[in-house]
């Protein structure tokens, strides 16, 4: 996992040109976001949305096998329960590939706090609950292809 404000991003431009890539989608979008989904290539699009926060008894943790997620606020606040997909025991719901999710009925180890202008990017082995927070939240979340992300991971060696 990563966790960082957006004014930082360039540290993570060196690391890999495809989280470059989503992280500069949202930063020339900022002041354009509309709630729907975006298209931004063959392994990358982002969805935008204002969501309630979840029920506790709705709160699962979730992971993903086929994207990696970089959640961004745009308005609001919003509470990310997160946990080690090693440590997850109760699975509550078997992954979907149709969705590529799967849920947990484990508490997390921990919380984030990922105010306006904050990211949080979550890897295969991130299992995170988000919508934990009291007041509605506005976000934009960027689905990178795990694919992708390890394919420009070996171009760099």
């Amino acid at each position: 996992m990563i966790l960082d404000d957006l004014r930082n991003t360039d540290f993570y431009f060196s690391f890999n040109s495809t989280i470059k890539e989503a992280l500069d989608f949202i930063k020339g979008n900022l002041s354009t976001f509309e709630e729907k989904r975006y298209d931004i290539n063959a392994h990358m699009f982002a969805v935008v949305e204002t969501s309630f926060p979840k029920p506790a008894l709705e709160q699962k943790l979730e992971t993903h096998k086929k994207y990696v997620d970089i959640q961004y606020v745009i308005e609001g606040c919003d509470i990310i329960g997160w946990k080690n997909l090693l440590n997850c025991r109760k699975l509550y719901r078997d992954y979907q590939l149709s969705r590529d999710i799967a849920f947990y009925d484990d508490k997390p180890d921990f919380n984030i706090v990922l105010n306006q202008g904050s990211f949080a990017v979550f890897f295969p082995q991130d299992a995170h609950v988000p919508l934990c927070s009291k007041l509605l939240v506005k976000k934009c979340i960027v689905k990178i292809a795990v694919e992708k992300l390890v394919s420009v991971l070996e171009d760099q060696k």
